[in-house]
């Protein structure tokens, strides 16, 4: 505590710490997903609610149509983030009666239903195929478009999830030039 006396930068900043742990206590954040679900192959929906960095959305499709799948889900992402995204549906049963659901293709348009991501084949496993998509998104609205071809019944389900952005190194620099003010700051006050 004396320290704390004879320092008083080391006193504000002791203080401010407090403070930002306890709006940190109090105001918890909690991570949501979105849920969208499809019974048909033509569909286009709005996620209600804005998404944020830590959050998730899930788009799932199940339907006995046949024919060409287009499928639009708009969201807001509010701030920038990072994502990663998966995807998978049925392409053939244990008893072979042949693909489900072929030619999927997955984007990400912007506002100007400009592509800013695609999704990348990823292999078949049990049955399924699978793709995944990543990038950076920054504040605004985008839409997931699923486009395809169903022979017979099909599930087809993507899921996306948002992280905030590691911090640039600029970031990292100025954290420790305010660090290093700070200690100059305190050696010479002694």
């Amino acid at each position: 505590m004396q320290d704390l006396q004879r320092f008083p930068v080391l006193s504000v900043i002791s203080r401010l710490s407090a403070v930002a742990l306890a709006a940190l206590l109090m105001n918890p954040a909690f991570a949501t997903t979105r849920s969208v679900a499809y019974s048909t192959l033509t569909a286009n929906t709005t996620v209600g609610a804005p998404l944020d960095p830590g959050d998730n959305l899930f788009i799932d499709t199940f339907t006995t149509d046949q024919g060409a799948l287009v499928q639009r889900t708009t969201f807001t992402l509010y701030g920038n983030a990072d994502f990663n995204g998966l995807a998978g549906w049925i392409i053939d049963t244990a008893d072979g009666q042949g693909p489900r659901l072929v030619g999927v293709n997955i984007d990400i348009l912007d506002a100007s239903d400009t592509v800013v991501a695609s999704d990348d084949f990823s292999g078949v496993l049990g049955g399924f195929a699978h793709s995944s998509f990543s990038g950076t998104l920054a504040q605004g609205v985008y839409t997931v478009v699923a486009t395809g071809n169903a022979v017979r019944d099909a599930s087809l389900d993507i899921s996306l999830s948002f992280i905030s952005p590691a911090p640039e190194p600029a970031t990292y620099g100025m954290l420790l030039g305010g660090l290093g003010v700070l200690g100059a700051l305190a050696r010479r006050r002694r």
